[in-house]
């Protein structure tokens, strides 16, 4: 089968696109044919080694983290699943594979595509709509009439977390460029804020609760615009220590210690609830989130598609930013 992988860890130069063996689903495993794989920022910063850490891999490594397509074979133990059925999947961490014409996963990851569901749509929403409403509903626990930052509104998972903080009630206002502020109050913000030219800390009161997406000083700047007793998350910055023990490597816990000191020091001098949120995979979200995608209760917005041979471009490009919503692979 034709595939996107890596032999090692380095720069853009090391994606290859070429001949793998199709794998064979083993107990509690079903194989499925990809018609459509998300592009998403974990998939560059797995090719640096950046992951390492928090998950090293086998070489060659298939990259790509989510996938929809049709199952063609199933392992043994394999229930509620049937070869012909339409489905989707945030992979397990430790496999990827989703830049590959037959992608293997567990039927846990699954959920099946309701009609009016693209494969590409249904791929695109995967991880990013599952990050968006685990950091929102249980970390964050937004509730009705909290005001809440979404920092980096026009990205795959900033887009997604707009519309489902308006549905669980919140407030929303979020950054963006200029050129996306129209496209973000349609889908429900209700304030952008232009970072190119605006300090968010100067023109807003302090906030219930933050989703962060960038880390660095705009997570620092976040936590300290938030009010006593709040909540931030973050996904761009460093691993906090409870993520050791949640991916089974509670050695770790005190290299996220150091390394995630400066927003830890922060959140205690501000009085504010903060960690990192590694996502997990879950079928029953997932599926949750394709239902929202058939009854139009969420948009979800493809900047381009690619085909499978052009992956390492489209990986480039996710690297580069000012992506507007998700890059999809497509067989």
């Amino acid at each position: 089968m034709q595939a996107c992988y890596i032999n090692r860890y380095g720069n853009a130069d090391v994606v290859c696109v070429g001949e793998l063996p199709v794998p064979e689903p083993g107990p509690d495993e079903l194989l499925f044919r990809m018609e459509a794989a998300s592009v998403n920022p974990v998939d560059f910063k797995t090719r640096k080694g950046m992951l390492r850490a928090l998950q090293s891999y086998r070489m060659p490594a298939i990259l790509g983290n989510d996938a929809a397509g049709v199952v063609t074979a199933l392992g043994p133990g394999v229930a509620g699943f049937e070869i012909g059925d339409r489905v989707a999947a945030r992979l397990d961490k430790a496999r990827m594979g989703a830049f590959a014409e037959f992608v293997l996963t567990r039927p846990q990851d699954l959920a099946k595509i309701p009609e009016g569901v693209s494969f590409a749509q249904a791929a695109a929403v995967a991880l990013a709509g599952l990050t968006a409403w685990q950091c929102l509903s249980e970390v964050l626990r937004v509730g009705r009439g909290e005001r809440v930052l979404i920092h980096a509104g026009g990205g795959g998972v900033g887009h997604l977390a707009i519309q489902l903080a308006k549905e669980l009630g919140a407030q929303v206002t979020t950054t963006a460029s200029a050129a996306s502020h129209e496209w973000l109050r349609g889908l429900g913000a209700d304030e952008c804020i232009d970072y190119r030219q605006t300090d968010f800390t100067q023109v807003c009161a302090p906030f219930d609760a933050v989703f962060d997406t960038m880390g660095g000083d705009i997570l620092l700047r976040s936590i300290a615009h938030t009010r006593r007793g709040g909540r931030v998350v973050s996904i761009g910055d460093m691993p906090t220590p409870e993520v050791a023990g949640e991916l089974g490597k509670p050695w770790l816990a005190p290299v996220f210690w150091l390394l995630a000191r400066r927003p830890r020091a922060a959140a205690r001098a501000q009085g504010v609830a903060y960690r990192y949120w590694f996502m997990r995979e879950d079928g029953a979200q997932l599926a949750m989130l394709l239902d929202k995608l058939a009854r139009g209760d969420l948009q979800l917005r493809i900047e381009r598609e690619f085909p499978l041979a052009q992956a390492p471009e489209a990986l480039r490009l996710s690297e580069a930013g000012r992506v507007r919503g998700k890059l999809v692979i497509v067989a």
